[in-house]
């Protein structure tokens, strides 16, 4: 049975809705900020940081993107990744989920942890203020490309639409909200009614410590 690693509010939400869309046997922890620079954990991943997915032999994966598609190759019969043997969409699904992780996710940095980016403390606001001048240029961009879609990538949900809700819970953070990109709100709008996603929400907000999902 695989285990996945997560923090409520982290980008480790869309692994877990993958595992929850594949169906998937799994058992979750749900760790604390605290918990995720113990020595418990760092022995897990060295980088601090969730997602981590201890696999049914025991190997451990880091990073939302070769967690999402680990998961997707895993469970093909849930049709959440490319098409078998189909090279270029197997290439779009990385483009995808690389441009959230590298692009969108990253810019989200000098927000939660402006300190890493500026040499003073008085400069923090500052660093957010560009911040949010940078996602607005993101999502504005996935909102072009959503337009006229009910899904990322191949007319069905993917584990890329996981990703892109977990980015599209965040905006309503910033000056700007994701109401002001109608494209992403909608997309949001139906998954916050997808049975899945809701019950993920839940397990999260309600901090259990392990649960188990059967097939």
């Amino acid at each position: 049975m695989m285990k996945l690693c997560l923090m409520k509010g982290a980008c480790s939400l869309a692994a877990h809705i993958a595992l929850r869309w594949a169906k998937a046997t799994y058992e979750l922890q749900v760790l604390t900020l605290a918990e995720l620079g113990g020595k418990e954990f760092l022995a897990l991943n060295p980088k601090g940081a969730v997602p981590v997915l201890i696999t049914d032999d025991g190997s451990v994966v880091t990073e939302s993107l070769a967690i999402l598609l680990f998961i997707a190759q895993s469970y093909p019969e849930s049709k959440l990744g490319a098409p078998a043997a189909d090279l270029l969409a197997a290439a779009r699904l990385n483009e995808s989920l690389a441009e959230m992780v590298s692009d969108t996710h990253s810019a989200w940095a000098p927000v939660f942890v402006p300190g890493r980016f500026v040499t003073r403390q008085t400069y923090e606001e500052d660093a957010r203020q560009a911040a949010y001048r940078q996602l607005d240029i993101q999502y504005g961009r996935l909102d072009r490309v959503m337009q006229g879609r009910t899904w990322r990538l191949f007319d069905r949900r993917t584990v890329a639409d996981a990703y892109l809700y977990v980015m599209c819970t965040w905006k309503d953070q910033t000056p700007t909200p994701l109401v002001a990109f109608p494209a992403l709100a909608g997309f949001r709008a139906r998954l916050d009614q997808d049975p899945d996603v809701r019950r993920a929400l839940e397990e999260e907000e309600s901090g259990i410590r392990e649960h188990a999902r059967s097939a």
